[in-house]
């Protein structure tokens, strides 16, 4: 519990310091795609990537320095062998809906280029709450789903004419299954493009 105390203590300070110097407020909408597949589960006889996709909101506040909280609605699907499911040695796509709350901290360049400007590297924490599963036959149900998932989060993103474009890797350290014994963990790769003002 103090781990989390101090991690929001830390974000609270920079926040308000990035504010106060740099008080600029970007405000934008974003949508894309995302690849995601698990780590090594021993309850997972054969996993896949799968790809799904992603919206959500977010305010960017400092221009150089920047902090940047969004709200996003997120699925995630991949194509999975259990070891407990009902039909033995079927494949099927797990997909669940999340509402992940990001904090980035970043930094942007004052690149401008004939095509593409304003170069943003930024790295943050994030919470994920699982909202929904699909219909699946590997009798995986929202109950089955650990309901908070954390992660840590980076990557970039430039400016195309009036499109923001995101890369961004997300680290989960929750397990997706909340059975005792299992031990897969997120992995995903999404690429957005929104636009701010």
């Amino acid at each position: 519990m103090r781990k989390y105390l101090l991690t929001g203590f830390i974000l609270f300070i920079t926040f308000s310091a990035i504010a106060q110097s740099e008080p600029e407020l970007t405000v934008g909408a974003k949508a894309g795609i995302n690849i995601y597949s698990l780590s090594s589960d021993d309850l997972i006889e054969d996993d896949d990537t799968g790809l799904s996709y992603e919206f959500g909101i977010y305010g960017r506040i400092g221009e150089r320095f920047f902090v940047q909280p969004e709200l996003n609605l997120v699925s995630h699907k991949t194509h999975l062998i259990t070891r407990t499911q009902p039909r033995v040695g079927e494949r099927d796509a797990l997909t669940v809906r999340y509402l992940r709350l990001p904090v980035y901290l970043g930094y942007r360049t004052d690149y401008s280029g004939p095509l593409i400007s304003r170069v943003r590297f930024m790295a943050g924490p994030s919470i994920s709450y699982a909202i929904s599963v699909a219909d699946n036959n590997l009798d995986i149900q929202r109950n089955d789903i650990h309901n908070a998932q954390f992660a840590l989060n980076g990557g970039a993103g430039f400016e195309l004419w009036v499109l923001h474009l995101d890369l961004t890797y997300h680290h989960y350290f929750t397990s997706l299954l909340n059975d005792g014994r299992s031990s897969g963990k997120g992995r995903a790769f999404s690429l957005t493009a929104g636009f701010g003002f």
